[in-house]
């Protein structure tokens, strides 16, 4: 056995030692317990395998490698028929049961100080609802509590975060309740969105907030500390920005193979077909930087003939959170513009860069735009050029727009 095989074989070992309850679990497959006597790890012809099996299945795997390992769980890479590599995945259940019964007790202590939160903060509203079940088939997540207020025929939505793991989704998901609620009671003047934030992650909020259309809703942040202590903050006092705009960075295509990657480099390589009038070069990646928020779509700048700025944000699969993800990177972005930074930095030379707004491209397979995607661009700013473009699959084999749509507009081909 190699060295690398031994090390593996080592890893998998130290990982059943450590599990109470041990699984296995193929791709697109159920977990298969891994049971005294009914599992296997050997060398066979100098290539470690696993092997599981009941009375019903069975699964026989040829292991290259450790993908990846964390408390619980440990991702292993497998060889499949024609030499492809898959992985498969070895889960304690037990450790997962736990985290799971201690989530929900997090989310149960988180939701009682979000009522005592609302009671303080709203004495004279009614707490018509309260909860933190979850809703899939309107995006509402157990992570956020929310509740409804009631004063008469005036409502109130209000959401919380309990931690920074959910502060920067807590808008997103604030948006979807309050339109949630509109639809659900239409005898109801749903008025405005109350958002509890963790003190340390409130300015982020603060500072989407002020790209809102502030005559879709009214808009109330509370931010509370690690002593449990809520106080009610002013949007208004966030307008400096966590940002920073570095030199002019090389320009060259993505060479990774994750899907998002592929997709930044068939944009880049055919901008024009996601907008006509955008240059063709020179297209940047990640910049500015956008400081303190984690990000999961990529972002590129480009400019249009006119010397007007483009923002694009790309998602190879669905993510809830594009749109206000996208309007963070849109904000960092227009105060440079205004700036003019972007020139004197050396970013599109031989063009004259408009100081004025950009524009926002968010692209991605038609089908890949998540259900919420217009409801939550339909409280955007009005002043925010924001255009969807839906992409024919397959994309890897040359870009075709399926559909384009303006601002929270219903898709037409």
């Amino acid at each position: 056995m190699s060295s690398g095989a031994q090390e593996t074989h080592e890893a998998i070992v130290r990982f059943l030692r450590s599990s109470r309850k041990p699984a296995i679990q193929d791709a697109g497959e159920e977990l298969l317990a891994l049971e005294e006597g009914r599992f296997a790890i050997e060398v066979r012809g100098g290539k470690l395998t696993i092997e599981a099996w009941n009375e019903a299945t069975n699964i026989a795997r040829r292991i290259t490698g450790v993908k990846d390992a964390r408390p619980g769980r440990l991702e292993l890479t497998v060889e499949r028929f024609g030499r492809r590599e898959g992985t498969v995945v070895l889960v304690d259940l037990a450790r997962g049961r736990e985290e799971s019964i201690g989530r929900k007790a997090a989310r149960a202590s988180f939701r009682e100080r979000f009522r005592r939160f609302l009671s303080r903060q709203y004495p004279e509203w009614k707490i018509a609802e309260l909860t933190t079940e979850p809703d899939l088939q309107h995006s509402l997540s157990p992570a956020y509590p929310r509740a409804h207020l009631r004063k008469g025929r005036s409502s109130v939505a209000a959401i919380g975060a309990a931690g920074p793991e959910e502060a920067d989704g807590v808008l997103t998901f604030g948006l979807i309740w309050l339109d949630y609620l509109r639809r659900r009671e239409p005898g109801q003047k749903v008025e405005s969105l109350a958002l509890f934030v963790p003190l340390r992650r409130a300015k982020n909020t603060c500072v989407r907030l002020g790209r809102l259309d502030a005559g879709a809703a009214g808009y109330a942040v509370f931010a509370f500390s690690e002593e449990g202590i809520e106080e009610r903050i002013d949007p208004r006092d966030h307008g400096n920005i966590d940002t920073r705009l570095e030199a002019c960075p090389d320009t060259g295509k993505n060479a990774g193979v994750t899907p998002e990657a592929r997709l930044e480099a068939a944009v880049r390589s055919e901008i024009e077909v996601i907008d006509a009038g955008l240059l063709p070069s020179p297209v940047y990646g990640q910049v500015p930087t956008v400081a303190g928020v984690e990000r999961g779509v990529i972002d590129l700048l480009a400019a249009d003939r006119t010397g007007r700025l483009a923002v694009i944000e790309l998602k190879a699969a669905q993510d809830l959170q594009l749109p206000l993800q996208a309007l963070d990177y849109w904000i960092r972005v227009n105060w440079h513009a205004g700036l003019g930074e972007f020139a004197s930095r050396g970013y599109f030379p031989g063009t004259a860069l408009r100081r004025d707004s950009p524009k926002l491209l968010l692209v991605a397979p038609a089908l890949e735009f998540h259900p919420s995607t217009e409801t939550v661009l339909r409280y955007f700013s009005p002043d925010i050029e924001v255009e969807r473009v839906g992409l024919a699959v397959p994309w890897q084999n040359g870009l075709r727009v399926l559909f384009r749509a303006r601002g929270a507009q219903t898709p037409l081909a």
